[in-house]
């Protein structure tokens, strides 16, 4: 590999571009170069090389190929060093529309399959090295050429035919052509809770319910109207009643067994059960305090604590 050049690189005068010097003299052979070669450019001495000089590159790159990265071996110590860099499927499709312009420049539009697909396929290891091709890699170019009106246009409107496709504007696709604009981010700020949800976290007051409180006249009303439709009820009535005497209870009980097979239990009505719990406990207190008043209450309590018992016994 050369490690000088044969001329005075120094000496070169170049355009404004860096394309062409008037001297004509180029790469490691000091030849010139014709319109139609592709050039490598090396990214340290700004130099161009014909790309059948240049022993790391197996294939021939496009027509405004840029993509890359190149150290010729005057540059890099008697060895060169090429990479490609990574493509996006626009890039591709650009690049190789942008090959096609300016090798057939009398044709004013390509087919997406026939000359677009073509000639990616022809170039695959050259633009995407150790890409596998999929099955529906022909449908993601339709669907570029489709969405990237800014890059690609359509010649339907001449042709009166579907898959004809060119250039926007014919310029050299340069890389900084396809870098996103960067969106800047404003901070997130935290979103106001609904009030809903805001009333739903907060603590739920505790109710406290006393015997012969309004509560308690509420809960009961619930469970009786509960009870009180024949083809949907599954508990008896249910009552704390002082007045209800021992054989209503009896009869209720053998009415619940006759419908125990369809009726709704106790255990299963989570809220019911406590509910009943509850006021059986306080119907317990509010007798007991009656008992300790005279000693000869004892049977009155006890007479008003077999409904109770009779009920929990049905409802189990």
């Amino acid at each position: 590999m050369a490690t000088k050049f044969k001329y005075s690189l120094e000496s070169l005068e170049w355009d404004e571009q860096h394309l062409r010097n008037k001297e004509g003299v180029y790469c490691y052979c000091g030849l010139d170069y014709s319109e139609g070669d592709s050039m490598l450019k090396c990214e340290s001495c700004s130099q161009l090389f014909h790309w059948d000089c240049v022993s790391c590159l197996k294939t021939k790159p496009l027509r405004g190929d840029s993509f890359y990265r190149f150290k010729c071996s005057v540059c890099n110590g008697g060895t060169e060093e090429y990479e490609r860099d990574t493509l996006s499927w626009v890039q591709v499709i650009y690049l190789v529309l942008y090959h096609l312009v300016k090798t057939e420049p009398d044709k004013k539009y390509f087919r997406w399959r026939e000359n677009i697909c073509a000639t990616i396929s022809d170039n695959w290891e050259g633009l995407m090295p150790g890409k596998a091709k999929t099955a529906t890699w022909h449908n993601t170019v339709a669907g570029c050429l489709s969405t990237h009106h800014s890059m690609f246009r359509s010649g339907f409107d001449d042709t009166q035919q579907t898959g004809n496709w060119t250039l926007q504007d014919t310029v050299p696709p340069a890389q900084a052509r396809f870098k996103a604009a960067v969106k800047s981010r404003e901070p997130r700020t935290a979103k106001p809770k609904s009030k809903a949800k805001a009333e739903a976290k907060r603590p739920r007051k505790k109710v406290e319910v006393t015997a012969g409180s309004e509560a308690e006249k509420e809960i009961l009303e619930v469970l009786n109207e509960r009870s009180g439709d024949a083809k949907k009820a599954a508990r008896p009535r249910v009552s704390f009643s002082d007045d209800e005497s021992e054989g209503e209870h009896r009869s209720t009980k053998r009415k619940a067994k006759r419908r125990r097979a369809e009726a709704k239990t106790l255990e299963n009505d989570v809220d019911l059960l406590q509910s009943f719990e509850i006021f059986t406990r306080l119907e317990k207190e509010r007798l007991g305090e009656k008992a300790s008043g005279a000693s000869g209450l004892g049977k009155q309590s006890s007479d008003c604590l077999a409904p109770v018992s009779s009920v929990t016994g049905a409802l189990d």
